[in-house]
């Protein structure tokens, strides 16, 4: 099954918490049809929850969408220690699968390599709570940024790793990741990881991380023309100035002095 989100909606929580169960629950601890959509995520521990005639069972996290106006019950309990988060949303008009404008995701789907995913969990069910000023207005936008990040992180589960790795290696310039790190974060191995580098780019994953680098410094070059070198050379994770401009030479043929005064002319 699937589940249509119309993003140019404005969302409603109607409801979000966190919970933890110690105990397992009884086999039929959840038994409802919901005027809401009912976005869950298993922090930790396992489940299996049924919508219509199919079930799903959910490990550490799986996150589970499901539909307003469809019967969701349990057949079985929970297993002891259990946590989650639940939040109840408001189901739009546009919330079709043949409205274009709707964004369409499994009901579930990992979320193991979208860290963000859990993020705006968490500050969903924080501002649900708080008193912050234009909470209401908070909250749609947040919960739109879940549901973009869901439709990230169903894209990845679909088999782009190469992706994935290169979303890994923009994200964080500063840093100089091991493919051993890459591959951690993303739960493959570390031949996976090049594999999946060599068939998608050509390249190994560390010759594409410095290139990428490079390619950073090269267009800061261009657009800030007065900006420091041992700057830029901190800014994306080399040790000095001195190492920035041995492997910008190596790449673009000139150190970056002279890459600087030929983008000035």
């Amino acid at each position: 099954m699937a589940i249509s989100f119309d993003l140019s909606q404005a969302r409603r929580v109607a409801a979000a918490a966190s919970h933890y169960y110690e105990q397992a629950t009884e086999p039929l601890y959840l038994d409802r049809v919901l005027t809401h959509h009912d976005l869950i995520y298993l922090r930790e521990g396992a489940w299996a929850i049924t919508e219509g005639e199919t079930e799903y069972p959910l490990e550490r996290d799986d996150v589970l969408l499901l539909t307003a106006g469809h019967h969701h019950y349990t057949r079985l309990p929970c297993k002891p220690g259990t946590r989650t988060f639940c939040i109840h949303i408001s189901c739009e008009r546009g919330d079709r699968p043949d409205n274009p404008r709707a964004l369409r995701l499994p009901t579930r789907l990992s979320a193991r390599s979208a860290p963000e995913v859990r993020r705006y969990f968490e500050e969903i069910v924080s501002v649900y709570w708080s008193d912050r000023p234009h909470k209401e207005a908070r909250l749609s936008a947040l919960v739109n940024l879940l549901i973009l990040s869901l439709g990230d992180a169903a894209e990845a589960d679909g088999g782009d790793l190469a992706g994935r790795i290169v979303a890994l290696i923009n994200a964080e310039p500063h840093r100089t990741l091991r493919v051993s790190e890459a591959a951690e974060a993303l739960h493959v191995s570390v031949r996976t990881v090049e594999n999946a580098m060599n068939r998608a780019v050509g390249q190994s994953f560390a010759k594409y991380q410095m290139n990428r680098k490079l390619e950073m410094a090269a267009r800061q070059i261009e657009l800030e023309p007065d900006v420091r070198l041992a700057e830029i050379a901190a800014t994306l994770g080399f040790c000095d100035e001195f190492h920035l401009s041995k492997a910008f030479k190596r790449k673009y043929g000139a150190p970056p002095s002279q890459y600087r005064r030929r983008n000035d002319q």
